[in-house]
């Protein structure tokens, strides 16, 4: 019954005070320890000055700031998890407001379901300008919205939840550590919109034979910054996405069981595919977003070249060793789930 709250930034200062507030108001009266780990992902503005101003007398429970000068969401992720000590991490993203009763809500949960890895709550997206009409068809790229039709284990197309307000077991990730993996998706970069590791980290446990749970009543509001309520701005959002997933959907692949071989040349078997596909499209119905998604990917493959085939090869290796039984393993946990 012990949290670890995490929260990664860059350059936030416009937008972590009423974060912090949020988080000095949460209710832990049930909670035995409790402790707040602020990430400095490399930072060059006032941020930590901003915090160590709002949090001077806060004294709820224990909070400490620590940098990771590496660039990349999954770096200042693995930082705040070397840096805490509790069984349940919860990330919190630097524009995430979480309802007081978050950490309440979920004990009873995890603690019920032990199978559990990751669980998800629903993100409620606010701004100071009205929100755009398009964003209800795409709101899940934002990280808001319902994840799942119901309550309960996430299987079938999407497997997985968004990393805001997610909450990770720590015995779940210590055992992907021990079995290889790494991170392929370093997740956002300064101005890059890479992202994808949320996704491989959910993948990846339900090879391992975890569950990765939903539910709607773990509630938070997601401040979006005008700015990334753009055309333009949503695009770019799609585009890094779609880059860091042409390696990553390789776990989902595998889940459900293909498994390629993968020589030096595979990158060119892959290309041959997604031009077949583009001329395909040229002269049959196909839909734009489609064209296009073609298109980037065949850009990425000639781009990447043997570097793609490399990357597949050691998602799959890590995919190999996750799926492997162990010694001692949990009986709870032995079974890979493919639903």
């Amino acid at each position: 019954m012990t949290f670890s709250i995490i929260i990664c930034f860059y350059n936030a200062s416009h937008k972590l005070i009423p974060t912090l507030r949020h988080i000095k108001n949460l209710d832990v009266s049930s909670i035995t320890d409790c402790e707040l780990i602020l990430v400095n992902n490399n930072s060059h503005d006032d941020s930590c000055a901003i915090i160590q101003n709002e949090m001077n007398e806060f004294t709820l429970f224990p909070w400490k700031l620590v940098d990771e000068p590496k660039p990349g969401l999954s770096n200042a992720r693995q930082k705040g998890i070397a840096e805490s000590q509790f069984e349940y991490l919860l990330f919190c993203d630097d524009d995430n407001w979480l309802a007081s009763d978050y950490m309440q809500t979920a004990l009873p949960i995890l603690e019920s379901h032990k199978n559990i890895a990751v669980l998800g709550g629903y993100g409620e997206a606010i701004s100071d300008i009205p929100i755009p009409h398009w964003f209800e068809q795409h709101k899940n790229f934002y990280a808001v919205g319902e994840q799942f039709p119901t309550n309960g284990k996430v299987y079938g197309v999407r497997n997985m939840v968004y990393g805001a307000g997610m909450i990770v077991r720590r015995s779940a990730w210590n055992y992907l550590i021990s079995k290889g993996f790494t991170f392929f998706a370093l997740g956002r970069t300064g101005k890059s919109l890479s992202s994808g590791e949320d996704s491989e980290m959910c993948l990846a446990f339900q090879i391992a034979g975890y569950d990765i749970w939903y539910n709607n009543t773990l509630r938070f509001k997601h401040y979006i910054e005008p700015q990334r309520l753009t055309d333009e701005y949503f695009k770019k959002l799609r585009k890094g996405m779609s880059s860091s997933g042409y390696v990553i959907q390789f776990y989902r692949r595998y889940l459900f069981g293909y498994k390629p071989k993968i020589t030096k040349y595979f990158w060119i078997k892959e290309l041959a595919y997604v031009c077949k596909d583009i001329l395909k499209g040229l002269f049959v119905n196909s839909s734009r977003e489609a064209f296009n998604r073609n298109l980037r990917f065949s850009k990425y493959l000639l781009q990447e070249r043997g570097n793609y085939s490399k990357n597949v090869r050691n998602v799959l290796a890590i995919c190999e060793e996750l799926s492997s039984p162990q010694i001692n393993f949990s009986p709870q946990i032995t079974q890979i789930h493919t639903d």
